[in-house]
């Protein structure tokens, strides 16, 4: 048989194998399909069993209209016609009855082998899937291991810091209240006008500010946020209409009225003072 002949075939053959597999045969249609084969294999012609394997993987494709079950069922269904065929005496598939045998058993053995490449493939690829999320999963964990020793070391840090203010604080306060102790042992013939005046300047602004002044660093130290809630409806607290002095009384009101009572205060007591002087009172 010519090579030309010969390729002729195997592409018709390849076709039927294809047509095979879309459907399940009827039991009527056996006999043409068993007449096509015979019409392929008479004159002595022989399947090439290496171009099998790439048909069945191109059967085996999601997207696309066949089905290797399809073609196994009627494969055997058509070994089957042909068999009870030889068995009921008549001779007219003998010619080609091994050679479908042949191909029968070599369909069968490309499944399996596909069958054992596709589960061999699954495998590696849920072995890669495996590697892919053991190593997403490292590399968060390196990131959140750097990201608590970061922490930590900061904590650190803000926690000197933090103690460091304390101490200041401490220290002011303490120191804030021996100064105004001896000044109040040396002016302790002035007048109570002057002691007011004294009291509210050094007790009241400088040593209250600076407690406040220094508890506000460490609350940008560790974060902590010591403003007031602004309780007006549309805040404009972090927009220019707001300004500063507006701004301190809605988010610092302990610091803004303690600071206009204590000015208020010398404030007053100047003006009585001055009054006394002039002998109005």
């Amino acid at each position: 048989m010519l090579a030309e002949e010969r390729n002729r075939r195997q592409k018709e053959l390849e076709k039927e194998i294809y047509q095979l597999s879309e459907r399940l045969l009827q039991a009527d249609e056996n006999r043409r399909v068993a007449l096509e084969l015979l019409d392929i294999y008479k004159g002595d012609f022989r399947h090439s069993y290496s171009d099998f394997f790439p048909i069945i993987i191109e059967i085996s494709k999601d997207d696309t209209k066949y089905n290797l079950e399809y073609l196994s069922e009627n494969m055997e269904a058509i070994r089957q016609y042909i068999e009870e065929n030889y068995i009921q005496g008549k001779d007219e598939f003998n010619e080609i009855r091994a050679h479908i045998y042949k191909l029968c058993d070599h369909l069968n053995l490309e499944i399996g082998r596909w069958s054992y490449y596709s589960q061999y493939e699954q495998k590696i690829n849920d072995s890669t899937l495996q590697a892919v999320s053991t190593t997403q999963a490292l590399k968060k964990a390196e990131e959140e291991l750097k990201e608590a020793s970061e922490k930590a070391g900061s904590m650190q840090t803000e926690l000197i810091a933090v103690l460091s203010i304390f101490a200041a604080i401490v220290i002011t306060f303490s120191g804030g209240f021996s100064v105004f102790g001896n000044i109040m042992e040396s002016i302790g013939s002035a007048q109570h006008y002057e002691m007011v005046v004294l009291v509210a300047i050094i007790g009241a602004l400088a040593l209250f500010d600076t407690i406040f002044m220094l508890m506000y660093l460490v609350s940008k130290i560790i974060n902590r946020n010591i403003y007031a809630r602004c309780m007006t409806k549309d805040c404009t607290c972090d927009t220019r209409k707001c300004g500063g002095i507006r701004r301190l009384r809605k988010r610092l009101p302990y610091v803004f009225y303690f600071n206009i009572f204590s000015i208020v205060g010398i404030i007053v007591d100047c003006v009585v003072w001055l009054m006394d002087i002039k002998g109005i009172l």
